[in-house]
């Protein structure tokens, strides 16, 4: 596995199950039975490969169940092509979903405890969920707060603190730790997974509104110069004879100096954007409609040139396709926006 997934693997799985796989948390000398302890040998337990000590301070079922709400607004979480019908569906489906999501997260964990990897070839959905829910890209800073509830003196709290780059800020992860089996503190639950990860879909839709607001002014003030571009085009037609050197010449250098120059640049423009994830299909379709509209610029000017028919053949089809992107683009943009 390559050293990107495996920083993701131990940063999500460390904030999501409550570990940390390289630093944030200290070295403190603690009595034994305390919370700060059970913090302390978490930490101890993923640097040594140590399961059975991981276990004794990680509930991961408990862990894992107080974080699903959250899990499933992660994966629901496309901007892309979900209606709020389709993302309602889904959400019912995952809940069927529930034990096999949670063994296989457990699978994940237990993996990267054993083995300080996440096998993420066979975990492609744990990975997708760490990127879901942002937790591949957050540095775990801190554990504060470690204070025993003083109207139960078997639960105690804690706040893991996080440093998020979606939300710029850091963010506290609040863990509630109660006694085992063996009378063992151990972390149980965490207690506002589901607003963190919902703060992390409100900044990536903000991301995802900025990046859709750009486009479409670079998108808008291009296309006026494309227009006023064709206007010209039929103008030197109507004027001139395609047939005359002089017409041709003319022809040839709108289609450089304007038609190309200016798809280009608008490629640059777009591709200079910050792009986030969701809207990497529609950023793509945007590359793909300004090659095509710069190939055939190339054979619109090459065809003045040898005036053969299957050269102004491969320029039309390629403009036909520009139209059918560009159509396609718009829907899907469309669509990200309502």
């Amino acid at each position: 596995m390559d050293n990107r997934i495996k920083k993701m693997a131990g940063a999500g799985l460390a904030a999501l199950a409550v570990v940390v796989a390289g630093g944030g948390y200290y070295y403190f000398h603690v009595d034994t039975d305390t919370p700060a302890f059970a913090i302390k040998s978490i930490r101890e337990a993923v640097d040594n490969h140590d399961t059975k000590t991981f276990y004794r301070a990680v509930n991961v079922d408990g862990v894992l169940d107080s974080s699903y709400d959250g899990i499933v607004d992660g994966l629901t979480s496309s901007y892309t092509s979900s209606t709020p019908d389709v993302e309602e569906n889904v959400k019912d489906f995952m809940e069927i979903m529930r034990a096999p999501l949670m063994l296989t997260l457990k699978g994940a964990i237990d993996s990267y405890v054993a083995k300080g990897d996440l096998e993420a070839e066979k975990n492609v959905g744990v990975v997708e969920l760490l990127e879901r829910t942002g937790l591949n890209d957050a540095e775990i800073r801190d554990v504060k707060n470690i204070e025993i509830n003083d109207a139960n003196k078997n639960e105690a709290f804690a706040d893991v603190i996080i440093y998020q780059p979606d939300l710029e800020r850091e963010f506290a992860i609040q863990l509630i730790l109660s006694r085992g089996a063996e009378g063992q503190w151990q972390v149980s639950r965490v207690q506002n997974f589901k607003e963190y990860v919902e703060q992390i879909k409100e900044a990536r839709r903000a991301q995802l509104e900025n990046y859709l607001a750009k486009a479409g002014e670079i998108n808008s003030r291009h296309d006026t110069i494309v227009n006023e571009a064709e206007q010209k085009y039929g103008l030197i037609l109507a004027a001139g004879n395609v047939s005359k050197k002089e017409t041709r010449d003319e022809l040839k250098a709108l289609i450089n100096d304007v038609f190309k120059k200016d798809w280009e640049e608008r490629k640059q423009e777009l591709f200079s954007l910050q792009m986030p994830k969701d809207a990497e299909p529609l950023h793509n379709l945007y590359m793909k409609i300004c090659d095509l509209a710069i190939a055939a610029s190339n054979d619109y000017a090459k065809w003045l040139d040898d005036n053969n028919p299957a050269t102004i053949k491969a320029a039309e089809e390629k403009i036909h396709q520009v139209q059918t992107l560009v159509t396609d683009a718009a829907d899907l943009a469309k669509r990200m926006t309502s």
